[in-house]
C-alpha cells in the first residue's frame, strides 16, 4: 500500500521513518549531554544530595521557598487548631 502525503504538509514520515528520526535524535542528545544520567542512586544517597544541595542555596533562593512553606504551614496549623477548638467544644 503506497501512503501519499497530503497536499496541506510540508514534511511527511512513515512510522519506521519517525522512528529512526526520533531515535536519532535522542542518540544526538545522549551524546551531547554525556550519556543518561545515573539512576542506580540509593534512597539514602540521594537525601543525602538532597541536603547537601539545600545547604547551599543563596539566600533569594531559600526566600523562595521558605515564604509559601510557612504560608501553607499556618494555613494549615489555623485549620487544625479550629478542627481541634470545635472538636473540644462539642465534646464537653
Amino acid at each position: 500500500m503506497e501512503y501519499e502525503c497530503p497536499e496541506h504538509f510540508e514534511i511527511c514520515f512513515t512510522e519506521d521513518d519517525w522512528i529512526n528520526f526520533v531515535t536519532e535524535y535522542e542518540l544526538e542528545i545522549i551524546n551531547e549531554i554525556g550519556g543518561l544520567p545515573n539512576s542506580t542512586q540509593g534512597d539514602a544517597e540521594a537525601a543525602i544530595n538532597f541536603t547537601w544541595e539545600l545547604l547551599f542555596l543563596s539566600p533569594w533562593e531559600l526566600a523562595y521557598i521558605a515564604l509559601p512553606m510557612s504560608v501553607l504551614a499556618f494555613y494549615g496549623l489555623t485549620i487544625y487548631g479550629m478542627f481541634k477548638f470545635i472538636q473540644k467544644k462539642f465534646k464537653e
